[in-house]
């Protein structure tokens, strides 16, 4: 009984997400006009669309450019051209999968080489030393609100995520820091996940003396942050609106990024468009523009994690061909 239970809030999850993200998406539209929104993306400029697909380009490749300097730390010589293909797959399921660890699974599968506890350090040292990029940048933002337009609503949020993350940095990566969890590692007995955590523990020290490559991951994420910043600017742009700069993108972006991050649906959606309306209509944008570039710019990356799709197809096919 108890295994049918866990099978069944697996499934039970997923559902409950996705009816999450489009109820949000329903409350949001009875709010707004639909039709207004059908009309932006028929009369946008297509022009404008291919450009913005270059900086999520980028993105992809600063971030598979950050998984490998610490594959290269780690000594799992893997050639940039294959991190850069995993990458591609990682993003396609990330996008397509209904949980947000589908893409880490796919790196460390791609990555083990018989070395699956260093392939997982190495992708949660990726994931935690982005999520700071993300938070410095974001705390950035908020200071910039509230210096200049004395809005503190996202200063608390930002700086506990980012106390929260340094504190799990320091954790994972000193061992004087862990050495107070230790007692209650050694408790976790069952299915070996004490012993588990500690292994872990063990190959992620190693980063705790690499501060150049830490220095350099924190900068390639914040590097990203500015990347994802630009595209839904040409996607506004897209629509004829030369009014708003693109100063507002390098502030709201980063709080929409971290907003996103709540797992209360698929792939943020409803939490990403209605973050979009609430901080984008402080510019002066209508909420109908506002969704409009949440919606269409969420489509752009969608066409990139394709791509993945397919190399994911062709890594298969090559795998079958050499058996």
């Amino acid at each position: 009984m108890t295994i049918l239970k866990k099978g069944t809030s697996k499934i039970l999850w997923p559902i409950l997400r996705i009816l999450i993200g489009v109820g949000l998406i329903v409350v949001l539209l009875v709010k707004l006009d639909a039709g207004k929104i059908i009309n932006h993306v028929k009369n946008m400029n297509i022009h404008y669309l291919l450009l913005a697909l270059i900086p999520y380009l980028l993105f992809i490749v600063v971030s598979a450019w950050r998984w490998q300097v610490l594959l290269n730390y780690k000594r799992m010589h893997i050639p940039f051209k294959n991190s850069l293909m995993v990458y591609f797959i990682a993003t396609f399921f990330n996008n397509f999968l209904p949980t947000t660890v589908g893409g880490d699974v796919m790196r460390i599968v791609y990555s083990t080489k018989g070395r699956k506890t260093d392939a997982l350090a190495v992708v949660l040292a990726d994931r935690i030393l982005g999520f700071i990029g993300l938070f410095v940048f974001g705390l950035g933002a908020v200071i910039y609100l509230y210096i200049f337009q004395q809005r503190s609503e996202f200063v608390i949020l930002m700086i506990v995520g980012l106390l929260g993350l340094i504190f799990v940095t320091f954790m994972l990566f000193s061992e004087k820091v862990y050495d107070f969890f230790t007692p209650i590692m050694s408790k976790l007995r069952m299915l070996q996940i004490g012993e588990r955590i500690n292994n872990l523990h063990k190959t992620m020290t190693e980063f705790g003396s690499a501060w150049n490559t830490i220095i350099l991951c924190i900068i390639q994420s914040i590097m990203i942050q500015v990347l994802l910043a630009i595209p839904p600017f040409l996607v506004l742009r897209s629509m004829g609106n030369f009014e708003v700069s693109i100063i507002p993108f390098f502030i709201y972006l980063p709080i929409i990024n971290v907003i996103s991050m709540i797992p209360i649906s698929i792939n943020a959606l409803g939490v990403r468009e209605n973050a979009y309306v609430l901080l984008f209509q402080r510019t002066g944008l209508s909420g109908e523009v506002a969704m409009t570039i949440s919606l269409v710019s969420f489509f752009l990356v969608l066409l990139w994690s394709l791509l993945g799709g397919i190399i994911f197809i062709l890594y298969k096919k090559k795998e079958q061909n050499a058996d």
